[in-house]
């Protein structure tokens, strides 16, 4: 621990799913408030949360998790992926030049990773020849696969990620989600 906080971007996996796991963003917020974090902004019922802490970054993730486990009746686990804010910039940045270029076409993630590098992660990563593309980046993997509307949906290999250990380092966000992020640190950081 520091005593200097950090601002962290600080996504759970898990919550807020298909009607399982709920958790309130307002009840969690007073939970993570009463816990030391300050600053807390949560975007989206997904439960993506922007924190500042003096704690390092796993250790904001152990405290999110043990929290969410004590607070919420979850039906399982939620793994919690915390980033500074640099490294979060970074992996917004170090997206490939095309990465959601064509909406119309492809449907765009980021899978955020938590104890493993992406080269190691990138091992685990099926793609299907023509159907699915996959790049890795600071802390992280970019997946496109094809549009809902293009009948070739159900045939990326991004779902088969379920199967493998690797799913329990993982968290995915849609690539319009992260950009939303990027824009509430950006406007955080500019606002004194």
């Amino acid at each position: 621990m520091t005593n200097r906080s950090a601002t962290y971007v600080v996504l759970p996996r898990g919550i807020n799913v298909g009607g399982k796991n709920k958790v309130g963003m307002t009840e969690l917020k007073k939970h993570l408030e009463a816990a030391g974090f300050e600053n807390v902004v949560s975007h989206s019922l997904a439960g993506n949360l922007i924190v500042d802490s003096p704690l390092a970054a796993d250790a904001v993730s152990a405290t999110v998790e043990k929290l969410l486990a004590k607070e919420f009746e979850l039906d399982r686990d939620v793994m919690v992926v915390a980033i500074e804010r640099a490294a979060f910039g970074a992996i917004v940045a170090a997206a490939p030049q095309e990465f959601g270029a064509d909406d119309a076409k492809y449907r765009y993630y980021v899978l955020f990773l938590k104890g493993v590098t992406a080269k190691a992660a990138m091992r685990d990563v099926e793609v299907r020849p023509e159907i699915d593309a996959a790049w890795t980046g600071p802390g992280a993997i970019y997946f496109r696969l094809p549009s809902l509307k293009s009948g070739l949906a159900t045939k990326s290999w991004l779902n088969r990620i379920t199967q493998k250990p690797l799913y329990q380092k993982v968290t995915m966000r849609n690539w319009a989600t992260t950009k939303k992020i990027a824009q509430i640190l950006e406007k955080a950081e500019s606002t004194p």
